[in-house]
C-alpha cells in the first residue's frame, strides 16, 4: 500500500453561519505528499480558504511524514487511526477549534477524515499563508500526543498576521488498548504547503511532510 485516497468530511458553525466542508485527496506513503481538494459550502465574513491550509488534510499528512533521525509518523504511532483536536488563533482576530477523527483501512486502501468545525474570527482579506507549517510533537501518555505550532497568514493590505495552533492527538475508542509509549518522541513534524488554487469557496493545494525525532544535546565535558 504506498497510495491512499482521502475523503473528507466537516460540519459546523463559523460566526454563527453553518458550514459544511467535503474533499478529497490522494497521500503516498513513498513520496510523502498528500494532495488535496476542498469545498466549503460558505465562506462567511471573516473566514477564509486559507484556514484549510492549515489543516494539513484535517490532520492526515502526520500519516503520510517520512520518518528521519527517530522520528515516527501516525501510520507508526497508530495504524492511521486516531482523533486531532486543534485550536487556531489569530490574536485580536479571534479562534476556532476543530475535532477530526482519522480513519485508515489499510485492506482497502483508503482513509476517511470526519470532523466538525466552530469558533467565531474576524480576520481581513487574506492573499496568502506561510508556504512552511512546523509542528512541535510531545507525548504526555501512553495515549495522547500534544502538539504545538505557529505560523502567519498575509493579509491584502500586506499585514503579517500570527497564527498559533495547539493540538491533541489521542486514540479512537476501539484502540484504547494501544499503548504509544511503545516508539513516540519528542519530535518535530515540518509541511511544505504548495496551495495550487485559492478561489471563493474551493482550495487546492499539495503537502510534502516529514517527521524528525528531537535529540538531547551531546554533554558538555569540563576540564579540571
Amino acid at each position: 500500500m504506498n497510495e491512499v485516497n482521502l475523503t473528507i468530511s466537516c460540519a459546523g458553525m463559523i460566526n454563527g453561519e453553518i458550514v459544511t466542508v467535503s474533499g478529497g485527496g490522494l497521500g503516498s506513503f513513498d513520496r510523502g505528499t498528500l494532495a488535496m481538494n476542498f469545498n466549503f459550502s460558505t465562506i462567511p465574513d471573516g473566514f477564509t480558504v486559507y484556514c484549510a491550509a492549515l489543516w494539513t488534510g484535517c490532520c492526515s499528512t502526520p500519516t503520510f511524514a517520512i520518518e528521519q533521525d527517530g522520528g515516527v509518523n501516525m501510520l507508526t504511532l497508530s495504524g492511521g487511526r486516531y482523533r486531532c483536536a486543534r485550536r487556531f488563533t489569530f490574536g485580536p482576530y479571534g479562534a476556532y477549534d476543530y475535532n477530526y477523527e482519522i480513519r485508515l483501512d489499510e485492506t482497502t486502501g483508503t482513509m476517511t477524515a470526519t470532523g466538525v468545525v466552530d469558533g467565531t474570527v474576524g480576520l481581513p482579506e487574506i492573499v496568502g499563508v506561510d508556504d512552511g507549517f512546523t509542528e512541535m510533537m510531545v507525548p504526555v501518555g501512553r495515549h495522547e500526543v500534544r502538539s504545538y505550532s505557529s505560523t502567519t497568514f498575509t493579509s491584502a493590505s500586506g499585514e503579517i498576521i500570527p497564527v498559533g495552533v495547539e493540538g491533541r492527538y489521542t486514540p479512537l475508542d476501539d484502540d484504547r488498548n494501544a499503548d504509544w509509549t511503545c516508539c513516540a518522541t519528542n519530535q518535530v513534524r515540518k509541511s511544505f504547503i504548495n496551495v495550487l488554487d485559492a478561489e471563493e469557496t474551493n482550495l487546492s493545494l499539495e503537502y510534502h511532510t516529514v517527521v524528525s525525532g528531537i535529540t538531547a544535546p551531546d554533554p558538555v565535558l569540563h576540564e579540571d
